[in-house]
């Protein structure tokens, strides 16, 4: 059963009547301009699907979600509704439909709000955020966030990530994009496959990075009783921590080279590779680095 949107210029009546309605969906069908904008609580959530196009995200003083775009030819409906904490928006494409028309989406959003959005092929970026989390997922689609939240998860397989700002808690992946961060702190987790991971940290307690034949170039503090540990199977570990960093350190490259500022590394006596093992201080934080070719580097700065 198809819901008809009501037309506000046909006087007070339907506008009296929209308002006795408010909570039941919004729809948008294909081609049509998309101009909606809801109430919601100012530290609420805003969901989002979309599979082709793309996503704009951007922050204002204000309990309000403003949705603005155009529905792509190939979309069946565009459902926009209040939920009980927040506002969601779904573009739903027809059935069995070949081609799929790119729909572009603005968005403004409480400051406080915070942002959960899924997409196949639409990039997604966001500005202005300070909401408890952001959790961005897309298959092919880049990923942009200049934000504070306290919480941060973007994934995506064949895009680049980038994310400046503030976050006690993140996890970032992807397959073939280059991965760029800056401001993290706390526990911090990125992983990709042949892309690279770039990081500028300020104090981790918890940092896991992993790459396939990517390259890791991260600069950070580790907390006096922090862990971080980095595994690459072809690329390099390029590590830089502040000069007065104390830790134990463990580190070991199989067929590449490892050169340290905090101990000097080893050949290994049984086996090829070189290795490194040194206790800097005497507090309880570890720094464990593998790599099986590429090299690893440990630079004081």
């Amino acid at each position: 059963m198809k819901i008809c949107a009501l037309r506000l210029t046909m006087g007070p009546l339907p506008i009296a009547l929209g308002a006795l309605v408010l909570g039941i969906p919004q729809w948008a069908l294909a081609g049509e301009e998309i101009e909606r904008t809801l109430e919601m609580p100012a530290d609420g959530l805003v969901s989002v699907e979309n599979i082709a196009g793309k996503v704009e995200f951007e922050t204002w003083d204000r309990a309000e979600a403003e949705i603005r775009g155009e529905a792509g030819q190939s979309v069946e409906e565009v459902l926009i509704e209040a939920t009980p904490n927040g506002v969601q928006v779904r573009v739903i494409n027809r059935k069995g439909e070949q081609r799929t028309d790119g729909t572009d989406l603005k968005l403004r959003i409480p400051v406080g709000a915070s942002v959960e959005a899924e997409t196949v092929s639409a990039d997604v970026s966001l500005e202005g955020g300070r909401g408890e989390r952001i959790i961005l997922r897309a298959v092919s689609g880049d990923l942009q966030v200049k934000a504070d939240p306290q919480r941060v998860e973007l994934k995506t397989v064949s895009g680049d990530v980038e994310f400046r700002g503030a976050a006690k808690r993140s996890n970032v992946e992807t397959v073939s994009g280059e991965i760029t961060l800056a401001g993290l702190a706390g526990e911090v987790s990125a992983n990709t496959v042949s892309g690279d991971v770039t990081l500028e940290a300020g104090e981790v307690s918890v940092g896991r990075f992993e790459a396939v034949s990517g390259e890791l170039t991260l600069t950070l503090s580790l907390s006096d009783d922090g862990r971080l540990a980095c595994d690459s199977m072809s690329g390099d570990i390029n590590l830089s921590l502040p000069s007065s960093q104390q830790a134990g350190f463990l580190a070991q490259s199989f067929s590449g080279s490892l050169r340290s500022d905090f101990g000097e590394s080893v050949k290994v006596s049984r086996g090829p590779g070189v290795m490194l093992e040194h206790q800097v201080g005497e507090n309880a934080a570890k720094v464990r680095l593998q790599s099986f070719s590429g090299d690893i580097s440990i630079r004081r700065r």
